[in-house]
């Protein structure tokens, strides 16, 4: 159950009156009604909390549980929280849980969302139920290589030739079919599943020369799915790395607080973590996902540390090369806001407070002709956002789009002869030139870009070392200019507040941000900046 805020419900506060044997003492408060003195309340309406409603309300905003009776009695009498008080709330492990919380709303990472495209092209599962079950792939393309159709394989010991090939069995059907072998599969250890014989092939490549553990080998009837099954993970594991995704982003958010590191250390710090699922997923199945592309890889892979995939809640810290920028070059925001695009608007409105809208009166309607112009940048209408959301993405402009991959300058340099010339159909285009560069031309002003990094196209003189730069430059920018830092003050003033800042309240507002910036970008100094003070007290 979600933690309540303090404007719960009448009911809930006389259980906890009734409940503790402190009445007396204890100032109840609810939402605010229109009339200061409505009959239907135990009490008229206060302009300012008194203890008791004051320490309750910190305690449900900073912890999310009401205080305790021994709480209540420490402060009775007094007229505001002991500091020593708040400071055992503000290290408290339900904070860092409030405002793990808080940055979930922020970051949006639930990447279960975009399932459809997060899927593993090997579908993996079971045939028949308790000991009978047969382990086999499930997506008909692959089945099919080596069976002729939807269906398993024969329900006996498999047997091989002298080339250690399974030996398979024509039925009645036309189809040709092997038996199983026992695997201990990767998400089970020191367990064993029967698996057909075709599938629990274990060599990385194919006779052919086909890397097993990519797409390419799934058209191959040599490849199978590997040491242990490592590359065919059942719906539950991805379910399991999916999941693991978005809590590794909340164990960021955890520690830079308990680190009581400057906010900005949130959008700069190398350090990430991995769990077991973790481990699996960046050692064997980066290169078979489809829909997303998390090829070249953002980290070391020889570096990962040994954790077991069932080793879910084992969390172990590594350190990420210097290109990454925080939670800004995630895994989890790289996924779920898949084009720089739509990076660039979520960073403008979540943490610059400058959300991307159309002009009051909506977008003007121009001409047909000025409206085809290819460079969004200056089509009218469309530059009122786009002046500004283009240059700001392309800081995320060497990270995949559709994927998390990190494109190196040394193999990927902002412009590629063979690009340009497959381009004009000299040559056929490969993987690499038409996911990353340029290779089509639908109007003249896009022809002089052929050949270079996607990232630049359009892209104004000033604005390419963005791409360079990365994300990290936005937020010294956003620190410099004042506006990450106002953003931030005003972000956590409306989490326990619970509304919008308002007219009249800009001058607090300019305090928060001095204290934020005073503190060293301290988040926790901010908050207890805000329930410090007589315009969170007075609670309207």
């Amino acid at each position: 159950m979600p933690p309540r805020s303090r404007f719960e419900t009448r009911r809930l506060a006389l259980l906890f009156v009734a409940a503790t044997g402190v009445a007396a003492t204890i100032a109840v408060t609810w939402p605010r009604a229109a009339a200061s003195d409505d009959p239907r309340l135990c009490r008229p309406q206060q302009t300012r909390l008194d203890i008791h409603g004051y320490v309750r309300a910190v305690s449900l905003d900073v912890r999310g549980v009401v205080p305790t009776v021994e709480e209540h009695r420490a402060v009775d009498g007094l007229d505001d929280l002991p500091d020593a008080m708040l400071d055992e709330w503000l290290r408290s492990q339900e904070f860092r849980e409030r405002v793990v919380r808080r940055h979930r709303d922020l970051l949006w990472p639930n990447i279960e969302a975009v399932d459809q495209i997060f899927h593993f092209r090997r579908s993996f599962g079971q045939f028949g139920t308790g000991e009978d079950r047969i382990w086999a792939l499930t997506n008909q393309q692959s089945r099919a290589l080596f069976r002729g159709g939807n269906v398993t394989c024969r329900d006996e010991p498999a047997t091989f030739d002298a080339e250690g090939r399974p030996i398979t069995v024509e039925e009645a059907d036309g189809s040709r079919r092997e038996g199983w072998v026992r695997v201990t599969p990767f998400w089970a250890p020191g367990t064993s599943v029967r698996v057909c014989a075709f599938d629990a092939q274990a060599a990385r490549l194919s006779p052919s020369g086909i890397d097993c553990a990519t797409r390419a080998g799934i058209n191959d009837a040599a490849c199978g799915c590997g040491p242990g099954l490592a590359w065919c993970p059942p719906a539950a594991a991805r379910t399991q790395i999916l999941r693991s995704f978005n809590r590794e982003v909340e164990r960021r958010v955890a520690a830079h607080l308990e680190a009581d590191e400057p906010y900005t250390a949130l959008f700069t710090s190398p350090r990430a973590y991995v769990n077991g699922p973790l481990v699996h997923y960046w050692r064997h199945l980066t290169g078979i996902f489809s829909g997303v592309s998390m090829q070249p890889l953002a980290i070391d892979v020889e570096r990962l540390p040994d954790v077991p995939f069932d080793q879910a809640d084992r969390w172990e810290e590594i350190r990420l090369p210097d290109t990454h920028a925080g939670v800004l070059t995630s895994p989890v925001f790289l996924l779920r806001f898949q084009t720089n695009r739509a990076r660039a608007a979520r960073f403008h409105e979540a943490f610059l407070c400058e959300p991307f809208q159309p002009p009051p009166g909506g977008i003007p309607h121009e001409d047909e002709v000025a409206a085809l112009n290819p460079d969004v940048q200056q089509r009218p209408g469309c530059n009122y956002c786009h002046a500004i959301l283009e240059p700001t993405a392309a800081h995320w402009g060497r990270w995949t789009q559709q994927g998390a991959g990190f494109l190196e300058p040394t193999r990927f340099p902002t412009y590629r002869d063979e690009c340009r010339e497959c381009a004009l159909g000299t040559t056929a285009c490969s993987d690499l030139c038409r996911f990353n560069y340029v290779t089509r031309a639908i109007s003249p002003e896009e022809e002089p870009f052929l050949g270079m990094l996607s990232s630049l196209q359009f892209l104004r003189r000033e604005h390419q070392e963005n791409v360079t730069a990365g994300p990290r430059q936005l937020v010294t920018r956003g620190i410099a200019d004042g506006r990450l830092t106002a953003c931030t003050a005003r972000n956590a003033a409306r989490w326990l507040l619970g509304r919008d800042p308002r007219e009249g309240e800009e001058a607090w507002q300019a305090e928060l941000t001095d204290t934020l910036i005073d503190s060293g970008l301290r988040y926790r100094e901010l908050v207890r900046a805000i329930v410090r003070s007589e315009t969170y007290r007075r609670a309207l």
